[in-house]
């Protein structure tokens, strides 16, 4: 089964990991309808992972995916709208939320080659395929 906590085998870089847990440990506790991370589902099968994540109203522009030493990196930004005016009086109140959002996974054994993905409807996919054995 994948390793999906914020830490790594070795020590080196470990303090990089402590934004995106304590990002997890704030949006589990505050479900509140501001963006502190974007939902994601990770499921193992016997020849991938298969993750999803819900990034609605991104654009695939601003969506970056990275793999590197077995740590998926999802990366997704929306362009600050400070200047954003409504057309026809004052905004009475204003939720959308703007900012960069990032997520990170630990996975072993993925063909790192072979990675996949595919941004549809707002929904972030990528298959991990596995080693060989």
């Amino acid at each position: 089964m994948a390793t999906l906590y914020p830490t790594r085998k070795d020590h080196d870089g470990f303090f990089d990991f402590l934004p995106s847990w304590f990002d997890e440990w704030g949006h589990n506790f505050s479900r509140n309808n501001s963006l502190q991370s974007f939902a994601a589902d990770v499921q193992e099968r016997p020849d991938a992972y298969d993750v999803k994540m819900d990034l609605p109203g991104f654009s695939k522009e601003n969506i970056h995916i990275d793999f590197s030493q077995g740590v998926l990196t999802v990366d997704a930004s929306r362009e600050q709208r400070s200047n954003e005016k409504a057309e026809d009086g004052s905004f009475i109140r204003k939720e959308r939320a703007t900012g960069s959002y990032t997520r990170r996974f630990m996975f072993d054994g993925v063909n790192e080659d072979a990675i996949r993905a595919e941004f549809s409807n707002g929904v972030l996919g990528i298959i991990l395929p596995k080693k060989e054995k």
